[in-house]
């Protein structure tokens, strides 16, 4: 906070905070009332003074004199350990600053004989698990401040390992500690670690989501840390992340620490999946190679100080290049008002107002996987108070080589003014149709602004690094408006000053007595080297939340349905009762593939798959680390593993079932009454 009255040239700041009208403030709170620096950064200062300290406090001249004389010894140990230790622990904030403060506390707590020290330390590293991280490991503020977390916290349980309290201590509470392992004791970190593999997008680099810098990537660190802390099954993994062989290469952290006799039995590929992680609530697709070139990002996750005001937005990887993109984090620079704001993301922008950020969260309604095809499906129900439908859908259809295409649907419903953004790397290099005019409108951070109305459907076409992409937006608009956006993803270098990229915002605005507008867009995205594989895309809007995106290859031709209800519609050849489906017909009209995700049937000629319910709901009776166990036992067919469930407002793949349960992979179960099995069915032959 702030604190005191100052002349207004008093106070230097590089973005001029603390500003009053006639005086400014001095900012004495945990950020800046330390001796060194913030309160967090004091306890890092101070905990490398400790550490020396340690180094040199019984080291001796020749003679057999003690290099630090008494009088040295004390003011060291009173005047700047001590008193720096107690002005930490004065701090209860946890944020993702406060690690250095709660290491100094434990490393000062195991020298001094302080056991309060040490317990105030782990407390604040468990508060750190709990409050910062989801229950799958996730950071709560975005992936480049989880490398922050991780990286401040890490001394915290290197220098309480092996604790032990002194003889005769007895704590007011609880157990004395003997031969302590806070890894183990804080079951939540060994997730965290290894969620800064799991999220990884094509090239090993963070998706950019929320404040995370663009081209931030792994560090082999994290498993360099599950190596040493969690067994040798990572040890595959660590020369994955680190691209050698331990014998050939190590970190600073293996030589203090590594056993110089672990060894990697076998190879063990980076653990990505097609996923929908439970806690972090981020949906990623990867086209059925999980090491490939493609993913496709869908951002549902809740409210935190670090996060953008984008929850259902999309980003599209392919040919191992970030194609449809986020701008990232430009740290505390203004310009980070463009980047964090709704407009600069992929998604429905309503009323042209960024969303209700504190209260943004997503409900997952759909996750499935199959050859050829992967489906996330999410809805956030506080992103607009003006809006009682705000849902998204999105199908990565995988194709020949390395080749894939994402078909989205996004459904508004509220408003007066919708706006489909979508935003590339590169250049827009095509966009048949009127040419767009000049138009008389402004709108921060745009520049550049000209508007058609393009006839239906239309395409815009980008080009990056010798990616063309193409968005193909299938629905009817009231205007399609270009514009040219912000192309910086740093405050550094030659970034302050990156050319612009382009932006489409395609318009719907509600008619004359109009109270509520309603929206279902549809578009096809098709990043491509060479000639473009679809060749022409077409619409089939039903009404009623029914849509049919027609999607026509050279070899194929593709049925991507999306419907709010359970009833059978006719789509074209293809007949669908369920939530989501898909089918490929060869150019004789015969099925290739065809698969049906919560729904009940699915027919086109002679192919005809059945379900007998689309959903299975199910009492569940307690909840324990990774299983649900149930009410009553499961009624065959049982889920096959691979299956998704939903859980409270997210979900989990089934791993295994049991008479009375179902056990989910990797993530803790969360307490619910309640699951719903997602049951699929799909035929055909894998690409």
């Amino acid at each position: 906070g702030g604190g005191g009255r100052f002349p207004k040239e008093a106070i230097i700041d590089p973005l001029n905070r603390h500003q009053f009208e006639d005086h400014a403030k001095l900012c004495n709170g945990f950020w800046g009332a330390g001796r060194f620096g913030c309160s967090g950064g004091d306890g890092g200062s101070i905990l490398d003074c400790t550490v020396a300290y340690d180094l040199i406090r019984d080291a001796k001249h020749a003679d057999g004199k003690p290099v630090l004389s008494p009088s040295m010894d004390a003011r060291i140990v009173t005047d700047l350990l001590l008193a720096g230790c107690a002005d930490s622990e004065n701090w209860q904030d946890i944020n993702n600053k406060c690690g250095p403060g709660r290491a100094l506390a434990a490393a000062v707590g195991i020298l001094f004989q302080r056991p309060n020290s040490v317990r105030w330390a782990l407390a604040g590293f468990e508060k750190l698990m709990e409050d910062c991280f989801h229950l799958d490991g996730f950071c709560k503020e975005s992936p480049s401040y989880s490398s922050m977390h991780l990286g401040l916290m890490q001394e915290i349980p290197e220098i309480l390992r092996g604790y032990s309290d002194p003889e005769g201590y007895r704590p007011e509470t609880g157990e004395p500690f003997g031969n302590l392992n806070p890894f183990e004791h804080v079951g939540r970190y060994r997730l965290a670690l290894e969620s800064m593999v799991r999220m990884l997008a094509p090239g090993k680099v963070y998706p950019v989501i929320g404040d995370t810098h663009a081209g931030g990537g792994l560090s082999s660190g994290y498993a360099e840390m599950l190596a040493d802390r969690y067994g040798p099954e990572y040890a595959g993994l660590l020369e994955t992340a680190q691209g050698a062989k331990l014998a050939e290469r190590g970190s600073e952290y293996a030589l203090w620490y590594r056993d110089p006799d672990l060894a990697a039995e076998a190879e063990a590929p980076l653990p990505l999946h097609t996923e929908w992680f439970p806690g972090w609530h981020v949906g990623v697709l990867r086209g059925g190679d999980p090491l490939g070139p493609n993913a496709l990002y869908l951002n549902g996750y809740a409210y935190h100080g670090h996060r953008h005001n984008d929850t259902l937005g999309l980003i599209y990887y392919a040919f191992g290049k970030e194609i449809a993109s986020d701008r990232g984090y430009i740290w505390d620079d203004p310009r980070n008002a463009w980047t964090r704001s709704t407009l600069s993301h992929n998604l429905v922008t309503v009323d042209g107002a960024s969303q209700n950020t504190k209260e943004c969260s997503s409900v997952l309604e759909l996750f499935g996987a199959a050859p050829g095809i992967e489906v996330v499906q999410a809805r956030s129900d506080n992103a607009y108070a003006q809006c009682d439908r705000y849902q998204r859908t999105c199908a990565l259809v995988k194709l020949s080589g390395e080749q894939t295409y994402a078909v989205d649907f996004f459904r508004a419903s509220g408003g007066k003014l919708h706006q489909y953004g979508f935003q590339c790397n590169g250049k827009l290099v095509n966009l048949p149709g009127p040419e767009p005019a000049p138009v008389d409108q402004q709108i921060k951070w745009l520049s550049n602004l000209r508007a058609s109305q393009p006839g239906e459907p239309f395409t815009a076409t980008w080009e990056y690094e010798g990616v063309k992409t193409d968005l193909t937006v299938l629905n009817p608009l009231t205007r399609l408006l270009v514009a040219d956006a912000p192309g910086w993803r740093s405050d550094k270098g030659s970034e302050l000053n990156a050319p612009p990229i382009q932006q489409v915002l395609a318009e719907r605005t509600a008619g004359a007595g109009t109270d509520k507008l309603q929206s279902s867009y549809a578009a096809v995205m098709v990043p491509h080297r060479g000639d473009a594989p679809v060749k022409a895309a077409r619409l089939l809007d039903l009404g009623g939340g029914a849509l049919a995106v027609v999607v026509e290859l050279g070899d194929r031709t593709d049925y991507v349905l999306s419907c709010l209800d359970d009833q059978p519609h006719q789509y074209g050849p293809v007949t669908m009762a369920g939530r989501f489906g898909f089918i490929s017909l060869s150019p004789d009209g015969k099925v290739v593939q065809a698969y049906l995700l919560e729904g009940t049937h699915l027919e086109c000629g002679e192919t005809k798959l059945r379900l007998s319910e689309g959903r299975t709901a199910l009492k569940v009776a307690s909840v324990g680390a990774h299983t649900f166990h149930l009410v009553e036992a499961v009624q065959a067919p049982a889920p096959q593993a691979g299956a998704y469930l939903l859980a409270g407002d997210t979900g989990y793949e089934i791993e295994s079932t049991a008479e009375k349960s179902i056990t989910v992979r990797d993530y803790p179960a969360v307490e619910c009454g309640e699951v719903a099995v997602l049951n699929s069915v799909w035929l055909g032959k894998a690409l």
